[in-house]
């Protein structure tokens, strides 16, 4: 999608419904209509018009959806996670390794926006990790701890391996194990007072809280 079509469907936002299929283009679908807000989809999202989206369940039945006039595709067919998915025949795949990625929910805006992969190290910036990366996360990568600092800063947390901060994003994580929470936390070689209470360091950082940098 062009920035000029995106610009055009936020600029047409207000004439989109507020309930039905047009409604709420590019929000995580499922965040409602898999909480018993309205009809339970299986599998919902936002692409674009016309955009043919396949998932492939665990025991390989296969759903195609359409993108409606505003983009917007779901089913309530019953499906086994994890799926794979391919939009207009293309793999749904990792941008570093080129593997497929297996997904284990199945509302599609959570990590997109418009046709933008937000999936990798540098999505969401300031956005708590651990409710996607965390046991019981719906994400098959998990983190023990995880969030977002300036760039290029290490930080260590326990005992774990120090990590740096990305370049571009500040986002950090570690999956090594962490013996005990409070943690001992070290950032750009300041020690944390108090500790860390827990590893989902953006619940108080970042966008998640008031702790800043």
């Amino acid at each position: 999608m062009s920035r000029a079509a995106a610009l055009l469907l936020l600029v047409l936002g207000a004439c989109i419904p507020s309930e039905g299929p047009m409604m709420k283009p590019f929000t995580d679908c499922l965040g409602c209509h898999g909480n018993g807000e309205g009809k339970a989809w299986s599998v919902a999202g936002t692409w674009r018009k016309g955009v043919t989206v396949t998932v492939v369940d665990a025991n390989g039945k296969s759903v195609s959806m359409r993108g409606n006039d505003a983009g917007n595709f779901y089913t309530r067919e019953g499906l086994l996670f994890p799926l794979t998915v391919t939009v207009d025949g293309k793999p749904m795949a990792s941008s570093t390794g080129g593997a497929t990625i297996p997904l284990g929910y199945g509302g599609c805006n959570a990590c997109h926006y418009a046709e933008t992969v937000t999936v990798g190290p540098d999505m969401a910036p300031g956005a708590p990790c651990l409710g996607c990366h965390g046991p019981g996360g719906f994400a098959t990568t998990k983190f023990t701890a995880a969030g977002t600092f300036s760039p290029n800063q290490t930080v260590q947390i326990d005992s774990a391996p120090a990590t740096t901060t990305r370049p571009n994003s500040g986002n950090f994580y570690v999956t090594a194990t962490i013996s005990r929470w409070p943690a001992t936390a070290r950032v750009g070689g300041q020690t944390m007072e108090g500790g860390a209470p827990h590893g989902d360091c953006n619940q108080c950082h970042g966008n998640g809280g008031g702790g800043g940098d």
